[in-house]
């Protein structure tokens, strides 16, 4: 089967941790790679955003990276990118007529990707299978709920496209029952149009091993407690609730440790992330806690298994988190999981077995949940975290789901 992916801002092969690139790439990433190695052959198309990247890579004999030109290529935010999509489908429509390709399926990423996807779909009367990765209404909900500005006409745009897509694509793929359900709700699809598949782990990359190792190779304390948060640094991600939360875990135990993994390595640049992690910084000192607080940047994901065996204790604390892949990857690292009850979240983490759930925005209820893990001790949690990924979240096994799902699309 050949496979068109259309993730337009999230380019799979992006340095995760930083300029918005996250849990999207990393997805878009893994079902490339493992339906790729099961025999699929897939372009994988997105923006060409930097001019020393080439435009087409071979990332395996079945597997390609195609940059598309649309607009500057330079980083222009991901909600900045609507007025680009003509120009990324033409492109792709010429590039098919060139090299006479014929696709099977297109599998679309998020709602401009989506756009891109119909339009395509219409054209060459290929199904089209679409992924929400985040979806407006529940964001705009959340931004309301916590008195955050949004761009009205925006969300006006992307509510309405994200609708239209519900309808038109050929099946939708959820990561989560609570996301299946949320799709449902809000865009009243019948629920048979719509297949949960979650997302996976790559257990050769992220894969467990002692802790006293992990801080050894790090050179990290051996015997205090430590946290450690992987992601964007933005303010959904609840970064600000997490460093309050962490002046009552340093009460408890003095020598605690937040390490948060993730933003601009380029310290020079100013733009949203930076001036996130001059806040977080700030609100530290505040609490007298800028000591136990560090600041490491974006990691390889190479290298990330070291930070989460490291660790006693892995925190998510989003106001708003479709899925999560930051929890499956800790806990196939072996750590317990400490994140929001929102979202994919409450999917992911099984409480009382693989960690914990707290109320969004609220630092002493995660302070508490933290406090508890940390007390109860990794071991207790490690087997179980590593039973769960191993029952539900390894990419071998969603290839496999993934397969049968497509070519069931694909017969109808």
């Amino acid at each position: 089967m050949r496979m068109m992916m259309i993730s337009d801002h999230a380019d799979p092969l992006a340095e995760i941790g930083s300029k918005e690139a996250g849990g999207q790439n990393i997805y878009v990433y893994n079902v490339a790679k493992f339906l790729s190695e099961a025999g699929y052959s897939i372009d994988v198309y997105t923006r060409w955003d930097q001019k020393s990247k080439k435009e087409v890579v071979q990332v395996n004999p079945r597997w390609r990276v195609i940059r598309v030109a649309a607009g500057p290529k330079s980083y222009v935010p991901r909600d900045n990118c609507l007025p680009l999509t003509d120009e990324f489908r033409d492109n792709i429509i010429k590039r098919i007529r060139q090299e006479k390709i014929k696709y099977d399926v297109i599998h679309a990423n998020y709602w401009m990707a989506g756009l891109i996807g119909m339009a395509l779909h219409f054209r060459y009367s290929i199904p089209l299978v679409y992924v929400y990765h985040s979806i407006g209404q529940v964001r705009l909900n959340v931004m309301r709920q916590y008195n955050q500005t949004a761009d009205y006409v925006f969300y006006r745009q992307r509510l309405a496209a994200e609708k239209t897509i519900a309808h038109v694509a050929t099946g939708i793929i959820a990561t989560s029952p609570v996301e299946k359900q949320i799709i449902k709700q809000y865009f009243g699809v019948d629920g048979d149009k719509v297949t949960v598949i979650p997302i996976g782990v790559d257990r050769s990359v992220f894969k467990a091993i002692p802790t006293a190792q992990a801080r050894q190779q790090l050179q990290w304390d051996i015997t205090s407690k430590i946290a450690v948060y992987v992601g964007r640094l933005e303010w959904r991600k609840g970064i600000g609730t997490l460093v309050q939360a962490f002046a009552s875990v340093v009460k408890t135990f003095p020598t605690a440790q937040l390490y948060i993994i993730g933003g601009a390595k380029n310290k020079s640049t100013v733009d949203q992330e930076v001036n996130e992690e001059q806040r977080l910084q700030f609100i530290a000192e505040q609490l007298d806690i800028a000591d136990h607080i560090h600041f490491l940047g974006a990691k390889k994901q190479s290298e990330l298994h070291l930070y989460y065996s490291a660790a006693d204790v892995c925190t998510v604390p989003s106001y708003y988190e479709p899925y999560g892949i930051v929890p499956i990857e800790a806990m196939a690292c072996g750590t317990p999981v400490v994140a929001s009850r929102a979202g994919g979240l409450k999917y992911t983490i099984v409480e009382n077995v693989t960690g914990l759930l707290a109320e969004p925005f609220e630092d002493k209820d995660l302070s508490k949940k933290l406090i508890q893990v940390l007390q109860k001790g990794k071991p207790y949690y490690t087997p179980k975290c590593l039973d769960r990924i191993k029952s539900n979240f390894r990419w071998s096994q969603i290839a496999k789901k993934y397969d049968s799902y497509l070519l069931g699309v694909v017969q109808r």
